[in-house]
């Protein structure tokens, strides 16, 4: 059984950046990352991707697979999800979805389609949101989230939130498996 999105809350994973691009092939979402063919170093498992390419080694670790009929990129290390350029070419002709969970608490989620904003916001507080909306998941979030420390983690409750609104789930075994892996340096 799937233990769902509850890796998001780990210590293991204290920083991350995960882009959902609705039908798009895996090697379709690298090129919208604009990473040389040369570059991709093949499918490989999570052990297999950090032994070969040790933090100290490589700035950019993209591992990129398929959840349905989403593709996704994971990066544990600078973020090449976030910048403005790979944004909107990934959202464009397309839905995309992106999480960020930054080491220093920061967290941040945008839902953009055709290189426009629909929303983001930051997930412990959804109502703050921005966007050419419609604001689907800030307002599951609204509903379900509980701010004053007795509900759950902000994070976990966005991502039940994708789960629920999507049908996507990128667990723990789809991270850990073979995924195909890119390592650049700056």
């Amino acid at each position: 059984m799937s233990d769902g999105w509850s890796w998001v809350a780990e210590s293991r994973y204290p920083s991350f950046c995960i882009v959902l691009a609705r039908s798009k092939t895996p090697e379709e979402l690298l090129q919208d990352y604009d990473v040389p063919s040369q570059k991709i170093g093949g499918i490989m498992k999570l052990e297999e991707a950090e032994e070969a390419f040790p933090f100290d080694q490589v700035d950019h670790l993209i591992r990129v697979g398929r959840v349905r009929d989403w593709s996704f990129s994971f990066e544990d290390r600078i973020s090449l999800g976030m910048t403005k350029e790979v944004r909107e070419r990934v959202s464009r002709n397309t839905e995309t979805l992106e999480i960020f969970k930054g080491g220093d608490g920061t967290n941040f989620f945008q839902r953009m389609k055709n290189g426009r904003r629909l929303e983001a916001f930051e997930p412990r507080n959804p109502i703050d949101v921005s966007g050419d909306g419609p604001f689907l998941l800030s307002e599951t979030l609204q509903e379900r989230f509980q701010p004053d420390g007795r509900g759950r983690r902000a994070i976990t409750a966005l991502t039940d939130a994708i789960s629920e609104n999507y049908g996507i789930t990128v667990d723990r075994e789809v991270l850990q498996g073979p995924l195909l892996t890119v390592a650049l340096r700056n």
